[in-house]
């Protein structure tokens, strides 16, 4: 069922059932979407054309609404079709995770395989992912699926390629190896734009607003939006050119492939969009730039992955052995060229070529993954958006309200039909005001312009309202915490003796012979690139510290023979001391001490090791030296040749941070040739070896970790590192830059001896230390465990997860897709997660976290929201810092947003019942200049000098935010009731009845109200503790005081011009009465002010109404708690049986 024997077998194809779930009669169907773990549904849907004329028809009659639904809630769609099997279904109706719902086209082509019964083939696409009909199984299945089951044997059995019939065949059934982004019209996309229901909302209100004459407001709003959407367009078209340029085109450049002949095998230009899995790739000596997924067959190459993995350090790649091992793009990254990476240099022996077989094209390779998860992002929701969304519906039924109760005034007297329409109407726009999101989002665009400045960049602005929210923030260790370098320290041999020798600094107290500086100057992937060494920053190290030199073989050392090894050998004054060699001889001084590289085993993250064979020129075996993580190390050694003091050394230098590798060596069979040694299994050579000794590299930390580190610890953010490194060194740098704190003890966590087959393993905890297991309550200790510990509790321990995940600090030997999983199963918890790494290994988890920030400038951290050019955890602070200013003042935005949408509603019915209205001109001021201007000068607040324990509210309909609010409506309301009693109460007022806009009542309720969107701006730009202080936000501070005073201005001396054009009553100076009344008016706002800063004061502290709330649930809810503590596990667990 492989395209690498042959043509795919569709009809036989068996899928597993964990992956693919049929229910009934094959309606629907759930499988796994590729790239990421969702799961979809799909349903079987047939075209209708009598649905389809009556959808049509409906959407006609209803003005075209639903079409506009269409945009939002594509699920309408379903009403045009017939719901039926999957078998005879025409339309497939696609349902994700989030319950988010698409329809896509099922399409049939001819497709001609010689064991393919029915010649056709039946598939949809979605998201970019191949889906295609198995008749036989009668489901849909990933393509990708056909291939998940192949060997790498098999892989490496045909090196001829496939014919062209065969590849045309094949592009019908994978499709093109394309990764082509779409660079929509700016047509298009202004049709997307124009369907959100912010700029229909929009377009209603200035219809409105120019049926009521207001022209100066709606052309103001008219020009902004406009303004605003051409803007989103350029920037959209702008990331999609972005995009289109990172994932490049296939079809510009030509590749050389193998056909298979009669009398062999021949080379084949063909354009790389049409490669396909099966083909075979020829790789020219000069590198080249992949253009797909594929494995190495023969010959060695360098490449450059940092597009993809962000490591600026060239990987050496060669060939797997032949094996039945599955083959995975994942597990065999060594032997795999991704699409997209710089193969800079290819070698090869003799004549030979340099193969590769194509494995995977178009969006099934690493890149085009990438570029879909950018394309798709996985959805978040965050408490913030609901809440706003419940809050903008809440408004909406306080307008149908007002609207109601406008409707029974104007109908009680009489009104005119069309006045009747657009007063109500009118309440709408006043209740939900259209610049209601434009104004949420300034906090945002002003924290993104600071970031920016600070050398951090954002791809996805919402989130960083998420980082004012961050409870666990995880690190990567290596180039994050520490120095991404590392530094030699020391060398540690092993004696004969079971003992360790005397730490040796200086390669000279080494015998230049010694099977040990054989191990530290071969093991290694170091590769010379136009003169210059490259590799792994602790090979160059390693080999540093011998002073060896590396020679590799160029063209005119292959030509002729092929079996010419790139050699390392010592520097001249080195190789004058060649007394140890075994067969020494007199007679053969002329031959030179080199060391021969035969074959390379690079390093995995998951064997943990690397390996090489190699042969000292002269003597008549080879010899197989290995160096990875000691305990790995230790395994593949014979316990005879291992220091009796091994453990108590290791614990000793990881303890103090050091980073400690282990080497060792094994003499070979004499009758083991060079072919053998290409064939060879890893597992074959790596035991009953001999144990070498220790090198021991130092790994600094970061002059900024320690601080970072304490100041977020002060800010009551849970901390966690997740290393690809050794426990024992990640727990000592946890240690030391006080990630575990003084008091905390550190209690690892390993796995025992299992005793049956049937049992499950054993836990073994230690404190860190003591040597003791754990006696006290779980409060006084944070824990630790690698990789293989992690995995042990998922499967076998799921109950101790919650604890895990909830006291776990120091994560060690972890695997990319663990720390994927980690940061997965914390957001289980529902937490707010962050993730801080290099890029290197932790693209996955970075893409995962809710906020992901990337170290790396590379192509792949555009997959992680944020980018930090600067190289250390400094950003973490900054973001923090800034995601709980744009938290807060998002917050402080909304709430003045919505006392300002309810000042105006409630002077609006009230002017209602005195036959007035506002003015234009008072709208215009009021709209514009008042209160766009207070927004936006909120927005421009910035952040905090230092981080807090306490954290911004996030819920809109909690308690300590509802109850200042509505008390805050209240006291509006009441002081303009307040306000036109005292009115009423003067002697020389005498109310009318006349419809007209300058009255005293219009006068009195626009200055009170005009002052209560100054108060109601002061209260909201309250600045501690998440924001600067509020005289700092001069912006504000300067606009609250000319709009104060120009409100005062109009109230108390306003001249004739600006009374008219204001359309407030005149200053008359000889009427005392009016003169003292003014004054008394004044009053109101300063009495206002007062109030509303001591409401805020006192109700909206976040913090007292959550203990008030501990104390109520501790009290009410002692026998649920009670109940919960028996059900939950103890811990430390007690029971002999699983824990040693």
């Amino acid at each position: 069922m492989t395209v690498f024997a042959g043509m795919p077998n569709i009809n036989n194809a068996t899928v597993a059932n964990d992956e693919y779930e049929v229910i009934g009669e094959t309606q629907w169907q759930t499988l796994e979407n590729s790239g990421d773990e969702q799961t979809i549904k799909i349903y079987g849907f047939k075209h209708s054309k009598l649905r389809t004329a009556l959808f049509h028809t409906v959407c006609i009659l209803l003005c075209g609404l639903p079409y506009f639904a269409l945009a939002y809630y594509p699920w309408f769609n379903k009403f045009k079709y017939i719901k039926c099997s999957l078998k005879t279904a025409d339309v497939i109706c696609v349902t994700d995770a989030e319950g988010l719902f698409k329809t896509e086209q099922v399409h049939e082509i001819d497709l001609n395989l010689s064991n393919h019964r029915d010649n056709r083939l039946r598939y949809f696409i979605y998201q970019h992912s191949r889906f295609i009909w198995l008749y036989d199984s009668g489901i849909f299945i990933n393509v990708l699926a056909l291939n998940e089951k192949v060997t790498i044997g098999l892989l490496m059995e045909n090196i001829s390629g496939i014919n062209k019939r065969q590849q045309n065949e094949l592009m019908k059934l994978y499709g093109t190896n394309s990764v082509e982004v779409e660079v929509k019209s700016y047509w298009t996309l202004f049709v997307n734009e124009v369907f959100n229901p912010f700029y229909l909302f929009q377009v209603f209100s200035i219809i409105l607003w120019s049926l009521d004459e207001y022209y100066q407001y709606a052309s103001c709003v008219f020009i902004l939006s406009t303004a605003s959407c051409m803007l989103a367009l350029y920037q959209t078209k702008q990331m999609s050119i972005n995009l289109h340029k990172m994932a490049g085109s296939t079809s510009a450049f030509t590749v050389t492939v193998l056909r298979p002949t009669r009398t062999g095998r021949e080379e084949c230009v063909v354009n790389a969009s049409r490669l396909v899995p099966g083909d075979v790739l020829v790789l020219p000596p000069d590198g080249c730039v992949m253009p797909c997924d594929a494995m190495l067959l023969t010959g060695t190459c360098i490449v450059n992955e940092s597009m993809l993995t962000g490591e600026s350090v060239p990987v050496m790649k060669g060939p797997p052995c032949v094996s039945p091992e599955i083959y995975s793009t994942e597990g065999h990254k060594r032997h795999t060229l991704f699409a997209g990476t710089h193969v800079i240099q290819t070698r090869f022996y003799g004549n030979n070529q340099v193969l590769a077989k194509v494995v995977r094209t178009g969006f099934y390779t690493a890149k085009g993954e990438l570029i879909k998860s950018i394309l798709f992002p996985k959805p978040f929701d965050f408490q913030f958006y609901k809440d706003a969304v419940k809050f903008v519906i809440f408004m909406f039924f306080i307008a149908a309200i007002g609207m109601g109760y406008s409707v029974w005034l104007y109908v009680v007297r009489g009104s005119h039909v069309g006045t009747i329409v657009l007063r109500t109407l009118d309440i709408i726009t006043i209740v939900v005001p259209p610049a209601l999101p434009a104004a949420m989002t300034a906090g945002i665009v002003y924290s993104q312009q600071r970031l920016r400045k600070n050398k951090i960049f954002c791809v996805s602005p919402p989130r960083i309202i998420i980082c004012g929210k961050l409870q666990v923030m995880c690190f990567d260790k290596t180039g994050t915490l520490t120095e991404d370098g590392l530094d030699f320290y020391a060398v540690i041999p092993s004696l004969t003796e079971k003992k360790f020798g005397e730490c040796v600094v200086e390669v000279g107290a080494l015998p230049v012979s010694s099977p040990l500086v054989q191990a530290l100057a071969s093991c290694h992937s170091l590769t010379s690139i136009q003169g210059e060494l490259k590799g792994d920053p602790l090979d160059l190290k390693m080999f540093e510290f011998t002073q060896w030199v590396l020679e590799e073989p160029g063209p005119e050392n292959t030509r002729y023979d092929n079996l010419t090894p790139a050699i390392v050998k010592p520097k001249p004054a080195q190789g004058e001391d060649l007394q140890n060699l075994d067969n020494y001889d007199p007679f053969t001084m002329e031959i030179p001490y080199e060391v021969g590289l035969l074959r390379r085993f690079h390093f995995s993250s998951s064997q943990q090791s690397m390996g090489v064979i190699a042969r000292v020129l002269g003597q008549p075996q080879m010899v197989y030296f290995v160096k990875g993580a000691p305990e790995k190390v230790a395994g593949m050694c014979n316990p005879d040749t291992l220091p009796e003091n091994f453990s108590s050394v290791l614990n000793e230098y990881t303890s103090n941070g050091f980073r400690v590798i282990g080497l060792a060596h094994k003499k070979l069979d004499r009758k083991m040739k060079w072919v053998d040694a290409q064939r060879i299994k890893r597992e074959t050579l790596e035991c009953e070896m001999v144990f070498l000794g220790f090198l021991v590299m130092q790994n600094s930390l970061k002059p900024e970790t320690t601080q970072v580190i304490k100041e977020l610890h002060d800010a009551n953010m849970r901390l966690i590192m997740v290393t690809g490194d050794n426990i024992m060194t990640a727990m000592s740098v946890g240690r030391g830059c006080s990630m575990v704190q003084p008091h905390q003890k550190l209690v690892l966590i390993t796995v025992g001896q299992q005793q049956t087959t049937d049992s499950r393993p054993p836990l073994c905890m230690e404190v860190v230390g003591e040597g003791c297991p754990p006696k006290l309550s779980i409060d006084a200790y944070v824990l630790a465990l690698e990789g293989k510990t992690w995995a042990v509790i998922r499967t076998h321990y799921p109950e101790w997860m919650p604890a895990i995940l909830s006291r776990g600090m120091i994560f060690g030997r972890f695997g990319p897709d663990q720390k994927t999983q980690l940061v997965t199963a914390l957001q289980g918890e529902e937490l707010i997660v962050g993730m801080c790494g290099d890029g290197a290994n932790d693209c996955g988890a970075l893409k995962a976290a809710h906020v992901g920030i990337s170290l790396s400038e590379a192509d792949a951290s555009v997959a992680a929201p944020f980018t930090s050019q600067e190289q250390n955890i400094r950003c973490v602070k900054l973001l923090a810092l800034e995601g709980r200013c744009a938290l807060s003042t998002s917050f402080a935005i909304f709430k003045y947003m919505a006392l300002y949408s309810l000042i105006q509603f409630f002077s609006i019915l009230i002017l209602y019942n005195f036959y007035s209205i506002l003015g234009n001109n008072q709208f215009l001021y009021i709209d514009l200049v008042l209160t766009t201007l207070l927004a936006l000068s909120l927005g421009r607040a910035g952040p905090g000098p230092a981080l807090t324990r306490q954290s911004p509210p996030v819920s809109l309909v909690a308690l300590a935010s509802i109850l200042p609010l509505v008390m805050q409506v209240s006291l509006v309301l009441f002081m303009q009731i307040a306000a036109v009693y005292l009115l009423y109460e003067q002697t020389w007022f005498k109310p009318t009845q006349a419809e007209q806009i300058l009255k005293w009542e219009n006068t009195v309720i626009f200055i009170v109200t005009a002052f209560q969107y100054l108060i109601m701006a002061c209260v909201y730009a309250k600045g501690w503790p998440f924001r600067q202080p509020f005289c700092a936000n001069y912006y504000m501070v300067i606009t609250l005081f000319t709009q104060a005073v120009f409100v005062i201005i109009l109230l108390l001396c306003p001249w004739d011009g600006l009374a008219n054009y204001m359309e407030v009553e005149v200053m008359k100076t000889t009427d005392k009465d009016q003169t003292m009344f003014r004054i008394y008016l004044l009053l109101i706002p300063v009495l206002h002010l007062i109030l509303a800063i001591g409401i805020e004061a006192s109700l909206s502290n976040s913090e007292k109404f959550s203990r008030v709330a501990r104390i109520v649930r501790r009290r009410c809810g002692k026998k649920e708690e009670a109940g919960g503590d028996a059900a939950r596990p103890l811990w430390p667990p007690h029971d002999r049986a699983l824990v040693c």
